[in-house]
């Protein structure tokens, strides 16, 4: 395998840089699932839909989009110009303007591979202009790109917390953390019942662990469920 170009790119900015993803790391990727951190995509569907993705990982916890992955994750690759013409295209409709990096590689030295690698940004929300220009803001939720509600965006622009240590080994949040590992999404009457809390008791807690950037919070939908962040 062999590496074809890569580069770094804004809205107003081009550059040629190397991303710290090695050429063996992309097959570590492909054997890992889909995630808050990780996208396969088999191409560019359009540069909304790319944009989407990218602000969603830069409101959360930064991450990965390999194009050129089919669904069942075999490599089909991509024509490469066109894709990154989309990409550059994308990145004009994200306010904040963010800066990303990204790799082309031959795998198997006969399909290229895009790889797209956002940093968590410190400047959320990043929001999305769509075809109504209209702004929009997404957040990535285990492995889907999802609309914030006006309550999580909200908390992004204040969102310069990291973690208590302290907090995340309590035995409740670890229960918590040990759940959501295997079933990506909770509920307050779940976490209740998990670790035999009151609804009440339960909702502050995982309340404080949005504000504090350990959960993310899907209002969206009810019941409300919560997700890791990571």
């Amino acid at each position: 395998m062999v590496v074809e170009k890569c580069g770094v790119i804004t809205t107003a900015f081009f550059d040629k840089h190397s991303i710290k993803i090695k050429l063996q790391e992309l097959e570590t990727l492909l054997k890992k699932r889909e995630s808050t951190t990780l996208e396969f995509k088999s191409r560019i569907d359009s540069p909304y839909k790319i944009a989407r993705t990218i602000a969603a990982f830069a409101n959360t916890s930064g991450g990965i989009a390999l194009v050129g992955i089919n669904d069942d994750k075999t490599v089909k690759g991509i024509s490469a110009l066109p894709e990154i013409e989309k990409l550059e295209k994308a990145l004009e409709l994200i306010e904040p303007s963010l800066k990303i990096e990204y790799k082309i590689v031959m795998y198997q030295e006969k399909r290229k591979v895009l790889i797209i690698n956002v940093k968590e940004s410190l400047q959320k929300p990043h929001s999305v202009l769509n075809l109504r220009n209209e702004k929009e803001v997404f957040v990535r939720a285990d492995d889907a790109t999802v609309p914030a509600s006006k309550q999580m965006i909200q908390i992004l622009e204040r969102f310069d917390t990291q973690p208590n240590p302290e907090l995340i080994n309590q035995p409740n949040i670890k229960k918590l953390t040990q759940f959501l590992q295997k079933n990506r999404r909770i509920t307050v009457k779940q976490f209740a019942k998990l670790v035999n809390i009151s609804d009440h008791r339960a909702e502050k807690t995982m309340q404080e662990l949005v504000f504090r950037g350990y959960l993310l919070m899907l209002d969206t939908q009810r019941p409300i469920s919560y997700v890791l962040k990571k």
